[in-house]
């Protein structure tokens, strides 16, 4: 009993000493010499749990719509963002809500959504994407990039609706950038400007970025 009583003496001492070790940054082991854990300093610890940004964010430098009379069902919307070398991270995806515009049922067809490297009037690669959902309460696109897209580009986005927005005027759109990463900060890039009209129009000259 003694001997037992010693024994379990030992071990609840040692497991005290192991506490107070862990809190000091030290680690021990049986018959083993202390190794030191070097606690992490503030500036590390503000890093690891900084969301990833872009250092120079991308930019939103053209909008322009294929067709811009009302209710047009064979519209396309082209969307250039300029992705500077500058930004030190790629583009993962792209979000985009439509803010002003008085067509409460817009949609866009999620399927036909594409993407290349270049403009409308400077066309290159065609860009794979990933998995292109819509919001229809937020009357949002949100187009993901698979790969993600490498900086020192630029991105055109083609979208599709349904069709054109029922009612004439100037609609906008909210066109927001997400770097790769876990936990990451998001960055408006500009608004897209289109404008639809009863009777057709110069389609290039009817849309701008804001």
């Amino acid at each position: 009993m003694i001997s037992k009583a010693i024994r379990l003496s030992s071990l609840a001492a040692t497991a005290c000493i192991f506490s107070a070790s862990v809190g000091l940054g030290l680690l021990l082991r049986p018959n083993q010499p202390a190794v030191a854990i070097a606690p992490l300093s503030l500036a590390e610890v503000d890093l690891a749990q900084r969301p990833v940004a872009f250092t120079q964010p991308p930019q939103l430098v053209s909008a322009t719509t294929s067709r811009n009379l009302v209710s047009d069902r064979n519209a396309s919307y082209y969307l250039t963002l300029d992705l500077p070398a500058g930004a030190n991270v790629n583009l993962q995806s792209v979000r985009i809500r439509m803010t002003e515009g008085r067509d409460s049922i817009f949609r866009f067809r999620p399927q036909d959504t594409l993407a290349f490297e270049g403009s409308r009037q400077s066309r290159g690669p065609q860009l794979p994407l990933g998995e292109v959902t819509q919001d229809r309460e937020q009357r949002s696109l949100t187009v993901q990039f698979n790969p993600s897209v490498e900086p020192g580009r630029n991105v055109t986005l083609v979208l599709r609706p349904e069709r054109n927005p029922r009612f004439e005027g100037v609609y906008l759109f909210e066109v927001v950038a997400y770097p790769e990463g876990e936990q990451v900060e998001s960055y408006f890039t500009g608004y897209a400007r289109l404008q639809f009209y009863e009777t057709d129009n110069d389609p290039l000259i009817r849309g701008s970025r804001l």
